[in-house]
């Protein structure tokens, strides 16, 4: 029988064999196009040839796409054939061929190819489309009784975001038969099961505005897609996509797992443990935003199900394994990652279901003190803000036990805890850049782009063309800022994790200081600048410099990301993605993705290989190619970044090539050394480190050598036996450490036993009022001493510091119940001794003027129980 595998390679050699190129899958993390969150369908790469904003390899290109669909979430288990990550088999033209090949390629696939029955095939065509019905009527032989017509909904496609190219499509059914008399009449577009769409041909046309207005595309264009999933459900002959060979083996590991588990929760986990497993193959982390949120969510939702079975251990991460097995052929990536995965995910799983047991307790009390079966939005809202329980996982719960959430009430906190982020950034935070007036904007539209010179020279001539802000046609006196536009610059923006350039813009009359330097948009760059002697004008010719030192140390630093990247890719495995970096005069920051912290063996061989590459002195090249040709040539992008159709190349010999618009020396000699001087966790499955090179990484390591230096003066040892030294030291400190605290507690107890002999009644308690002079530990520890030899017992012990008396209140548990509580002792003795404290039930501080003891005790007894 013909399996999943043989579909995928049969599509490829038969596109290929019809003059298509077989490009590889891209990324689920759409790297050049800010309006997606994932890869949603198999033309997704492809939009800027459908646009025709940039000439593809080929004309005629074949793909097999992975894709992720959002959309799909909730319905995933429920019915036989939706999932979230699916396979997307698509054939795309770029001018080329249109309807007629498009349509002829796919008939002789299915029915030749693949050896499906035409008797079994069904199309729908867009209802104004003749051309496509009369082609697959008249030239196909399709029967007309086995073609639909059906309107904009169902056969107009795209795009696949708010705005994108678009057209009519004509897809084809395969009939599985009516199981139903119901489904004798049955077509497709109708409520009903006897149906499966199998491939959608798109007749790309079109452009869709934000509005909604419809432009014809440059030229006309293919872009076709039939699910690997789908297709193999019919090829293989059963009855929905989680039979076959692509789910079977997982959902048999989850019978293995979940011994009394249910076609749903089957379908759910298998769907979402194959999202999770391709989302953190593509670099995608469990976050509470964006992609990040998504993943957390299959997670989260696969964990619930299996919950719900008596599974309250981590067990995702023992089906990424079989995952892997399945798919290695198509993606051998993910056998170098698989580790990753597993490592990540199972550190997540224990997170939250440390978190789901304690919400399920929460709401299990909630529901049985609420009658009217609505959940409040206050409290949704403290159990996402205060326990971290998603909202979808409240609601879903709540609906099984036929609650209803205050989702308006719900979305009133959330709004408000918002607004306090907003307006704790806005004091903490400077705007990025400033903001532009609608005069502004139009004037601006006169005015040439920024032309930027800085990667070839550090100073140049320039024309201050406009001052932005509402500052334009004033002058700009001394000691004031400006932002400010000029025609061409050598200050480097700050982007992709580097930070702007800094320096000075003069001439003789006048010196600004530039503070920071940022993009405004696509065609402008602008300056923040502070004047320090003269008057600041628009129309002035000046001479802008960058202080070139700083810019020296920042290009050492940011060439020094990419070897860092190089050898962490070779040293732990290609799953290290880049997940963030800044790059400064002074350091380097990169964040990465791995499963768990490095330890000093482990950062001492990747700073070994850094400097290695350094002291191999190898050119750096620098050079512009278009997106496509450097992805061809393996160039790493960056999924958070957007790219234009012209993209800068960083390549070191052959140890790494980057996307890269920062600047770079010329030689890795130049970076002179690399240090690094921290790595840390910042997140699930993300880590980072930080490093300096050059004069920053010397005057790091003269500064670890003076202090060094001073502790073997101290010690009177060589440096040599410093670490010696201060081991013999440490363990004597913990020696006399045991033994003061092995006289504590002696001495705790004789305390305990003369207290004991001293203690005063209050009716039917017991009351200790002393001073002592105990550290806070020490007391804590008699008093705990105390209350299980009693445990109707009251505790006071007052101990004088810098003319203030500081006592500790101590109560046992039992006195709690009789309303005789720490927080209620401190309240009353601070009120009349003009005192101030508080704390817990059991425990309380108190810090009052100096009061003879003597007199708070005969105060309590007297006024205690009151």
């Amino acid at each position: 029988m013909m399996k999943s595998s043989d579909i995928r390679r049969k599509f490829i050699d038969y596109f290929v064999k019809n003059d298509h190129l077989h490009l590889p899958s891209a990324s689920l993390v759409p790297s050049d196009d800010p309006t997606l969150l994932f890869t949603t369908a198999g033309m997704v790469p492809f939009k800027p040839y459908f646009l025709g904003q940039g000439v593809p390899p080929k004309r005629r290109i074949t793909t097999v796409q992975k894709c992720f669909r959002t959309t799909d979430i909730e319905r995933v288990g429920i019915t036989p054939r939706h999932l979230t990550f699916l396979e997307m088999l698509g054939n795309f033209s770029f001018g080329d061929y249109f309807k007629r090949e498009a349509i002829g390629f796919a008939y002789e696939f299915l029915t030749k190819e693949l050896g499906i029955p035409v008797s079994k095939l069904w199309i729908s065509v867009y209802e104004e489309d003749d051309e496509a019905y009369d082609i697959w009527n008249k030239e196909i032989g399709i029967p007309k009784e086995r073609i639909v017509r059906l309107g904009k909904e169902d056969n107009f496609w795209g795009p696949p975001g708010p705005t994108g190219p678009c057209g009519p499509c004509s897809e084809i059914y395969y009939d599985f038969g009516p199981k139903t008399k119901e489904e004798e009449n049955c077509k497709p577009g109708d409520p009903c099961d006897r149906f499966m769409e199998i491939w959608n041909l798109v007749f790309m046309a079109y452009y869709m505005d934000e509005d909604g207005k419809l432009s014809p595309l440059p030229q006309k264009n293919i872009d076709t897609g039939m699910g690997l999933e789908r297709i193999t459900t019919v090829v293989e002959g059963v009855s929905n996509v989680f039979e076959t060979d692509l789910f079977l083996p997982i959902i048999q590991e989850i019978k293995n797992i979940i011994e009394n588990s249910d076609p749903t929760t089957e379908r759910l986990i298998s769907d979402h443990i194959r999202g999770i497993t391709f989302l953190m193959g593509d670099g995608v982390v469990p976050t509470n935003e964006g992609r990040g949120y998504v993943l957390r969510r299959l997670i989260r939702r696969s964990l619930r199900r299996a919950y719900k079975h008596g599974i309250k251990e981590p067990f995702l991460y023992k089906l990424v394994p079989v995952v892997v097995e399945i798919m290695k052929e198509a993606y051998p990536e993910l056998i170098d990652r698989k580790d990753y995965i597993q490592k990540v995910l199972i550190r997540e799983e224990e997170q939250f279901l440390r978190t789901l047991e304690q919400g399920l307790a929460l709401l299990e009390d909630y529901f049985k003190k609420v009658s009217n079966k609505v959940v409040s939005g206050e409290f949704a809202f403290k159990l996402y803000d205060t326990y971290g329980f998603p909202i979808e996982l409240t609601q879903e719960i709540a609906g099984e036990e036929g609650f209803k959430i205050d989702i308006d009430e719900f979305n009133k906190y959330m709004e408000e805890q918002r607004e306090k982020a907003r307006a704790s950034m806005e004091e903490k935070l400077e705007e990025s850049f400033i903001s532009l007036s609608d005069e502004e904007v139009y004037y601006m539209r006169n005015l040439p782009k920024t032309e930027f010179v800085g990667y070839d020279t550090l100073e140049t001539e320039s024309n201050v063309l406009f001052f932005v802000g509402g500052k334009h046609g004033k002058n700009i006196l001394e000691g004031e800022e400006v932002y400010f536009l000029m025609d061409k610059t050598p200050f480097y923006a700050e982007g992709g994790g580097q930070v702007s350039d800094k320096g000075k813009v003069y001439n003789s009359e006048v010196e600004v200081e530039i503070l920071d330097v940022k993009k405004l948009g696509e065609d402008f760059i602008i300056h923040r600048g502070k004047v320090l002697k003269g008057e600041f004008k628009e129309g002035q010719i000046v001479k802008a410099e960058v202080d070139k030192e700083k810019r020296y140390h920042t290009m050492r630093h940011h060439t020094a990301t990419h070897l860092l990247h190089s050898a962490l890719r070779e040293y732990l495995g290609t799953h290290v993605m880049q997940s963030g970096s800044l790059v400064s005069p002074e350091f380097l920051r990169f964040d990465f993705t791995h499963h768990s912290p490095l330890s000093y063996e482990d950062l001492k061989i990747i700073e070994k290989k850094v400097n290695e590459n350094i002291l191999a002195n190898h050119k750096v090249e620098k050079f512009w190619t278009t997106l496509e040709e450097a992805r061809r040539m393996g160039a790493i992008a960056l999924f958070t970044e957007k790219y234009q159709k012209n993209v800068r190349v960083i390549k070191i010999d052959n140890i790494s090539m980057e996307l890269c618009g920062g600047t770079h020396v010329d030689y890795t000699g130049e970076i002179g050394s690399f240090y690094i001087v921290k790595e840390e966790g910042i997140g699930s499955g993300i880590r980072r480190i930080f490093a300096v090179c050059g004069l920053k990484a010397w005057e790091y390591q003269k500064r670890k050598e003076e202090i060094v230096n001073k502790v073997s003066l101290l010690l009177n040892s060589s440096l040599d036996e410093v670490h010696i030294k201060v081991e013999k030291l440490l363990n004597e400190l913990k020696e006399k450490e045991r033994k003061i605290k092995d006289l504590e507690e002696k001495v705790i107890k004789r305390e305990a036993e003369v207290l004991l002999n001293n203690v005063d009644k209050i009716d039917n308690f017991s009351l200790i009022c002393a001073s002592l002079d105990m550290e806070n530990d020490a007391i804590k520890r008699l008093g705990d001493y105390l209350k299980n030899k009693d445990d109707n017992l009251i505790m006071l012990f007052f101990r004088p510091l810098d003319n203030k008396l500081v006592g500790t209140v101590m109560v046992g548990k039992k006195l709690i119940s009789k309303g005789i509580t720490a927080k209620k002792i401190v309240d009353l003795i601070g009120e009349r001794f003009n005192g101030k404290g508080g704390g817990k039930d059991t425990l309380a501080q108190i810090s009052l003027p100096k009061t003879n003891i003597e007199e708070i005790k005969g105060f309590l007894k007297e006024n205690l129980l009151k």
